[in-house]
C-alpha cells in the first residue's frame, strides 16, 4: 500500500485566479457599459460605414436598443458571475483543492464553449470577402473576435493544466472535510 498522498493540480494559481476574477470581468464590463450606455454607437460600430446602410441606425430604434441592451445585460451577468464565484470558490474551500478545481472547470468549460459560439456568431453572417479583409473590420468586430480568442486560449491553457503544477492532497485531511464528517454528510 502506498503512503504517498495523491496529487491534484493547483486549482487556482494566482495568475489564473486574478485573470478570471478581475481581468476578464473588467473586459466584459467594458463591453456591457458600451452596449448599455451607448447603444447607438454600439449599433453603428458593428459594421463599417457603408456596409448594410439600412441597419446602421439600429441603435437609435426601440427594437435595436432592446437587442443591444439585452446583449449588454448578458455581458454584465457574465462579469458578475466571475466576480462572485472565483473568490467564493477560492475562499470557501481552501482545504479542498479537488473541489475547487472541479468547480472552476464547471464554470470555465461552458464559458469556453460560449467563446467559440460568440466568435462563430460574430463572423458567420459576414460576407466571405469581408472576412478575408480583417483590415476592414471595425474595432467592435476585432474586439468581439480577438479578445474572445484570447479568453478562449487562457481558458484552454487552464483546462489543459498549463501553469497549474501538481501538489500533494489528502482527501482525509483538512478542517472542511472534518466538519462535514462531524455533521455526518
Amino acid at each position: 500500500m502506498s503512503t504517498k498522498s495523491p496529487k491534484v493540480r493547483e486549482p487556482l494559481p494566482a495568475v489564473y485566479y486574478y485573470f478570471f476574477w478581475l481581468c476578464e470581468p473588467a473586459l466584459t464590463l467594458a463591453g456591457a457599459e458600451y452596449a448599455i450606455r451607448r447603444p447607438q454607437d454600439y449599433g453603428s460600430d458593428m459594421l463599417p460605414v457603408g456596409m448594410e446602410r439600412s441597419t446602421a441606425g439600429i441603435g437609435r430604434t426601440i427594437r435595436g436598443q432592446m437587442i443591444i441592451g439585452g446583449l449588454g445585460s448578458c455581458f454584465f451577468l457574465l462579469a458578475l458571475i466571475s466576480l462572485s464565484l472565483f473568490p467564493t470558490i477560492k475562499r470557501s474551500l481552501p482545504d479542498r483543492p479537488d473541489i475547487q478545481g472541479r468547480l472552476a472547470k464547471a464554470l470555465l468549460i461552458p464559458l469556453a464553449i460560449a467563446d467559440i459560439s460568440h466568435i462563430v456568431m460574430t463572423l458567420l453572417p459576414m460576407p466571405i470577402s469581408f472576412l478575408q479583409s480583417p483590415g476592414k473590420w471595425t474595432t467592435l468586430i476585432n474586439g468581439n473576435v480577438w479578445i474572445t480568442v484570447f479568453l478562449f486560449l487562457i481558458r484552454s491553457a487552464y483546462l489543459l493544466g498549463i501553469g497549474r503544477p501538481h501538489r500533494p492532497f489528502s482527501p482525509n485531511a483538512g478542517p472542511a472535510l472534518a466538519e462535514l464528517e462531524k455533521k455526518g454528510q
